[in-house]
């Protein structure tokens, strides 16, 4: 991940990292322009959303919808 300063654009480096959640964490920034800016900060880091689910997900997904069918469209779905 790259991370700039919000100061000078400069690349910065993540020192640190503090969980506030599961799917959250403050990180701890240095700037690596120590001459000219050497500006220390926090960002936080968050978890927002899928675009693509994770395959175990959706085979769950796919196995409860099958259960929940009639039997005879369960057996037709999985070719028996």
């Amino acid at each position: 991940m790259r991370v700039t300063c919000p100061n000078c654009g400069s690349k910065a480096t993540i020192s640190s990292r503090e969980n506030q959640s599961t799917h959250v964490a403050d990180l701890y920034i240095s700037c690596t322009d120590v001459k000219n800016c050497g500006a220390t900060f926090v960002s936080t880091l968050a978890f927002k959303h899928y675009l693509n689910p994770p395959r175990q997900t959706t085979a769950q997904i796919a196995a409860l919808l099958i259960k929940n069918l009639p039997r005879e469209q369960q057996l037709e779905l999985t070719g028996l």
